[in-house]
């Protein structure tokens, strides 16, 4: 990857983390601050939909800030989160593969240390190819490493760049296997709607 490739995917990276974090930190700022999604989520600028899972609750910045999607906070972890995001794919990368190597790289930065890929499997999102894979941190650090496990595709759009779909679940290993049902229920329920002119 270029140099501007590499700091557009960490402007990206920046911009998701943002989201996150900010939506993990609303107990201290208050629901208020953030708009709540329930049922079935509609996002017109990206062309999408998907149904957040009964009982949860996810929470997307308010305006003036960007709707690209939603987080939902897990209970009983801090660290435990599932994120929807669409974005433009101002990378530009040119393969899945390019995603993963981008993923890995972000992951490595983000825990200071070793990340593994420990599965890829090809899948669809709302009929688009796409892909499922799961990185695990090195467990030196910590007895109980974080999972991350992303469902990426690309969309093309006329006149564009083309557009980045991901559902991304930030875990720690001992509750990866509870936790990773929810990537599957929301790819279920993802569907595509017409990109605005």
């Amino acid at each position: 990857m270029t140099a501007v490739t590499h700091l557009l995917v960490a402007v990206r990276s920046i911009l998701v983390s943002c989201m996150i974090l900010g939506a993990i930190a609303q107990t201290d700022r208050g629901v208020q601050d953030y708009l709540v999604v329930k049922d079935r989520y509609s996002n017109y600028d990206y062309g999408y939909s998907v149904r957040v899972p009964k009982s949860m609750t996810g929470l997307r910045s308010a305006s003036p800030f960007p709707n690209h999607g939603f987080l939902i906070h897990l209970s009983g972890n801090p660290k435990a989160s599932v994120s929807v995001d669409a974005s433009y794919n101002a990378a530009e990368w040119r393969s899945l593969n390019d995603a993963i190597t981008a993923h890995l790289d972000i992951f490595k930065r983000n825990v200071g240390g070793e990340v593994s890929l420990v599965a890829q499997v090809p899948t669809t999102l709302g009929g688009l190819r796409a892909i499922r894979f799961t990185m695990k941190a090195g467990t030196s650090a910590t007895n109980d490493p974080e999972v991350r496990e992303v469902l990426l595709a690309f969309r093309k759009a006329p006149g564009e760049v083309g557009i980045v779909y991901e559902i991304v679940l930030r875990t720690p290993a001992s509750r990866y296997n509870k936790d990773k049902q929810l990537v599957i229920d929301l790819q279920k329920t993802w569907r595509l709607k017409l990109l605005p002119k």
